[in-house]
């Protein structure tokens, strides 16, 4: 049987407490120096020095007393090599390419999710190298694995914790010494170079102080292991309710959500959170009580249909519309989830000990979670190097005619891969319509970029999703069903399948001709007046500010308890453009409490 390891603490802890200071205190000034003076960084090479900069001082920090100095040395410069490449290629995928070598002048927008990455990437080789050292040998037990990696998670946790709440304090204290007018140390309370190196000094004695006392690290993990693993039968005869359901619901309603892959992986994740939170490192089999040990086995075997129906959920759109970015990082997390799906499938049919073959599977998971994200991050699998291909092969092979492809998805959303492409399309040897898909390249390059975003296009259903009142009303015919866009901000039954809408032919502008109020069912877009402003163009007019989600206006409108008065003041016109005046007061409808009395004079 498994047993813990037991948890060690640095030999000499005041040298590497003063040493974890230094260096979170040196991390400070270089974050400073990036952030104020990032001029002294070339744009090529800002991303890669913050990465850098952010985490490599991190695990020096954790390191220290652990880990011989001289395999400290080599995993910072491994980690150093492997961030600035990572940063290198994704400041040079968002470097304009259609503008010659033009500097990318602000931080790739893709940052968030890239430093998301890494952070995991290098959780899960941080432990892995923590792990190895403390058991002296290329890979260590599972059980110093586990330890390790839940110590970490705890400290970091922690740490972070400490360091808001020191943050907190200093800007407390800077309005408290504003409020007695004591203006340089408000001063330096705000100043980036003051906060900056104690905040990252904080952060270093924070894991300093929860790694020389183990002990409180590691009650709280077995606490909150025991917590967690008590919502492991919730869980599972929640998501096993839903599993069984979906043999007599089929399969339609979870297709319309256009969210099946997502919510279905993070199901998974849940699971297996929770799973691993019974199991620990196998060493509490006797202690776990019968209908957690019961609930984990079943667990176990759910997450392979969870993953094999996420899988055919993306395949669906994969063969109907290709890949995109997100697909591919669904993509991705369905490779992962595999592991564990099929791993924890054959743990949970193995009769000897319970669940004894979850630690293989869960390491063996780990090394694949660290290839696939750094290939994600790398011109090995960047996601918008496939996408950009496979929307060029259906465009190719005739799938997508070339007056529907998407151009500006090339030019704006797939950065140099989308660009180099679309200039490619430019010179006119693309497939048998090569001179048409030429001229709708040529045109996308020579219009500005207004920021549109790539959506698939929804055809509504008129009778399944528009309601149109009143009842002799209908949809005039030149109102088009299939060109409206999410970023349009319409409302939900105008780009999705799963939207519904009230629809009420009104006459806004006394002209004669009526206008479309269209108010969404459920949903926060505030409803919007549609008009025709020339034969088959429907705009926006306007919109009604404060009436989403109002059944009090929409069960009025259907009544047709309503009329339609001028306004009652004149407006201010600058310059041929309207100053938008919005009246307040009595007799003013701002919000749907309004009309919770039947008096819109009233308020809550």
């Amino acid at each position: 049987m498994l047993t813990s390891p037991a948890v060690t603490v640095p030999e000499t802890s005041k040298p590497v407490g003063l040493a974890r200071a230094a260096i979170g205190l040196m991390q400070g000034l270089f974050l400073y120096l990036l952030f104020k003076h990032d001029y002294l960084f070339a744009s090529h090479i800002r991303l890669s020095a913050l990465l850098v900069g952010a985490l490599v001082p991190v695990l020096a920090i954790s390191s220290l007393g652990h880990v011989r100095p001289r395999l400290i040395a080599l995993w910072c410069a491994l980690a150093a090599s492997i961030l600035a490449g990572i940063g290198w290629h994704a400041t040079w995928r968002e470097t304009p390419a259609l503008d010659g070598a033009a500097p990318l002048l602000y931080w790739p927008a893709m940052l968030p999710l890239v430093f998301f990455f890494c952070v995991v990437i290098f959780f899960i080789g941080h432990s892995l190298v923590l792990a190895a050292a403390q058991d002296r040998r290329r890979l260590a037990s599972y059980a110093t694995h586990f330890d390790i990696a839940w110590k970490l998670f705890i400290q970091l946790l922690f740490s972070a914790f400490f360091t808001s709440a020191l943050q907190l304090a200093m800007w407390l204290g800077a309005i408290l010494f504003e409020l007695v007018k004591i203006s340089f140390l408000s001063e330096l309370m705000k100043s980036p170079l003051f906060v900056l190196p104690l905040l990252c000094c904080g952060f270093a004695c924070a894991l300093h102080l929860t790694d020389v006392r183990p002990a409180i690290v590691h009650g709280i993990r077995n606490l909150l292991l025991v917590l967690m693993s008590w919502l492991l039968p919730v869980a599972t005869l929640l998501i096993g309710g839903f599993a069984l359901c979906l043999p007599f619901t089929g399969l339609d309603a979870l297709w319309a959500t256009r969210n099946a892959t997502v919510a279905l992986l993070a199901a998974d994740g849940l699971l297996v959170l929770l799973i691993n939170a019974a199991w620990q490192n196998g060493s509490v089999a006797d202690s776990v009580a019968r209908l957690v040990r019961l609930a984990a086995r079943v667990a176990c075997v759910l997450l392979l249909p969870l993953t094999a129906i996420a899988t055919y959920a993306l395949a669906l759109r994969v063969g109907g519309h290709g890949w995109t970015s997100d697909r591919i990082f669904a993509a991705a997390a369905l490779l992962v989830a595999s592991f564990y799906a099929f791993g924890y499938l054959w743990a949970a049919l193995d009769k000897g000990g319970w669940l004894r073959r979850v630690a293989p599977v869960n390491l063996a998971a780990a090394y694949a979670a660290i290839a696939v994200l750094t290939a994600l991050l790398s011109p090995l699998a960047d996601p918008d190097r496939i996408a950009v291909n496979s929307q060029l092969a259906r465009l190719e092979r005739g799938v997508v005619s070339p007056d529907k492809f998407d151009y500006y998805f090339l030019k704006s959303e797939s950065k140099r891969y989308g660009a180099a492409a679309l200039l490619r399309l430019k010179e006119g040897k693309t497939g048998p319509n090569a001179a048409l898909i030429a001229a709708r390249a040529k045109t996308a390059l020579e219009t500005p970029d207004s920021g549109r975003r790539f959506v698939e296009q929804h055809t509504v259903k008129p009778v399944d999703q528009l309601n149109v009142w009143p009842a002799a009303a209908r949809l005039p015919d030149s109102f088009p069903l299939s060109v409206w866009k999410r970023t349009d901000d319409v409302p939900d039954c105008l780009t999705q399948a799963s939207g519904r809408c009230d629809v009420f032919a009104i006459d806004f502008d006394a002209d004669g001709k009526n206008e479309l109020l269209f108010i969404g069912d459920k949903s926060y877009t505030s409803p919007t007046v549609f008009t025709e402003s020339a034969p088959g163009k429907w705009t926006i007019m306007g919109r009604l500010q404060g009436m989403a989600r109002c059944s009090q206006f929409v069960e009025r409108l259907k009544k047709g308890d309503y009329k339609l008065v001028a306004p009652r003041t004149r407006q201010i016109e600058i310059a041929g453009m309207t100053v938008q005046l919005n009246l307040a007061g009595a007799g003013s409808a701002a919000s749907c409490n309004q009309f919770s009395d039947g008096d819109p004079t009233s308020g809550d």
